[in-house]
């Protein structure tokens, strides 16, 4: 079994790399549903071509979410649901929009994060049909909006999730054999701050700036950067103002924080409350709106038993495997929030992510696919209904 499915991969390997060149040349910005939707155009005809039913789901804020199912899992529900996602964070004017290998490496706006991913599961899926194995109930949500939180998918993914019995989600692996078994939580919000707008050569003092207020409040809200407690703040965006010789009416600041669990996150966020709301300066006011909100992917026993498949399938195929905890955020926060076995990292492998120096290891695609494929067939004994 493990050798006709590695053959299958070995042998279609040229095939999976033409899969992903055609994909990483499509634009998928998140912002781009026209780009995105090309991807799905291109992932429905693959998964149609293998006699999958889809569904495509729109929405008018992003580009189509699609769900795809193979005939034993429409019939009787069950097995694995593959998650991924297709959109990207490359604009099409940063010019970062093009697949190309060179040397020991291939490079392109999502390689890793996520459409190696992609391909690696459609491949697993493959491999299992050619091993006689089609009968197993597998299903795939690619979706539309991960890179901006999922906000219009989240909801639509636990759903699919709870009607089989484990997902994998098919991020990049990193490059030690790296199995994500938990992840952090994260707020993105905006704070936001007004002020009084007054004529800079003749203001009172203090002045009523927001632009002076929110620095204030910027300030403070980095000490809940506690970095042994894992908990983080960073303001990366910052608007206000008109002009140099008006004093700030308004001031916004695009913020996130990350934390551990989910006690830690309500402790971090009524601090952040707090913050927003206690003015330093006489004639000014704050406020803070949650505009995503991932909740942490907490390691608990249903992902370490899972975890467990994957590790003794990775000894069957001589592969070494270890749980690791990330930072970053997936669809695997909101899955595992419902209950169901979710593990990451089951994709590629590579590194610079979110850069455009994101690269991919060549030989990671059979690997994974491999280790993937034994995995799933593990998890279905495991969680046979």
């Amino acid at each position: 079994m493990i050798n006709t499915i590695k053959e299958y991969l070995v042998e279609h390997e040229t095939e999976m790399f033409n899969l992903l060149e055609r994909l990483v040349n499509i634009n998928s910005y998140s912002a781009n549903p026209e780009g995105v939707n090309r991807v799905v155009d291109v992932l429905q005809e693959t998964v149609e071509e293998m006699g999958f039913t889809t569904r495509r789901l729109s929405n008018e804020f992003t580009g189509d979410n699609l769900v795809a199912e193979n005939p034993a899992r429409v019939a009787n529900g069950g097995g694995p649901l593959l998650v991924g996602h297709m959109d990207t964070v490359f604009p099409e004017e940063m010019g970062f929009d093009t697949f190309r290998k060179e040397a020991d490496k291939i490079y392109g706006p999502g390689v890793t994060d996520m459409k190696g991913g992609l391909v690696i599961g459609i491949f697993v899926a493959k491999a299992l049909q050619a091993a006689g194995l089609g009968d197993l109930p597998l299903g795939f949500f690619f979706n539309a909006d991960e890179e901006i939180g999922s906000p219009h998918s989240r909801d639509l993914i636990v759903e699919e999730a709870k009607k089989g019995d484990f997902c994998f989600v098919m991020e990049g692996s990193g490059q030690g054999g790296e199995v994500v078994t938990g992840r952090k939580g994260r707020i993105v919000f905006d704070l936001t701050v007004e002020g009084k707008p007054s004529h800079a050569g003749h203001t009172q003092f203090p002045k009523p700036s927001a632009i002076v207020e929110i620095a204030h409040k910027i300030i403070a809200l980095e000490a809940i950067n506690d970095p042994d407690a894992g908990t983080s703040f960073n303001a990366g965006l910052l608007e206000g103002g008109v002009g140099p010789n008006t004093v700030a009416a308004k001031a916004t600041a695009r913020c996130e924080t990350r934390f551990l669990n989910p006690e830690i996150g309500e402790k971090v966020w009524a601090a952040i409350e707090k913050i927003a709301s206690t003015s330093t300066l006489e004639g000014t006011s704050g406020s803070v709106s949650i505009r995503t909100h991932r909740p942490p992917m907490v390691t608990n026993d249903t992902i370490l038993d899972l975890y467990k498949v994957v590790e003794e399938a990775a000894g069957e195929i001589g592969m070494d495997v270890q749980p690791v905890f990330r930072g970053g955020g997936s669809d695997a926060n909101t899955v595992s929030q419902a209950g169901v076995p979710v593990l990451d990292g089951m994709g590629p492998s590579g590194a610079l992510s979110h850069t455009p120096d994101e690269y991919m290891l060549p030989e990671c695609m059979v690997k994974q696919g491999l280790l993937t494929a034994i995995s799933v067939i593990k998890g279905c004994e495991k969680y046979k209904k």
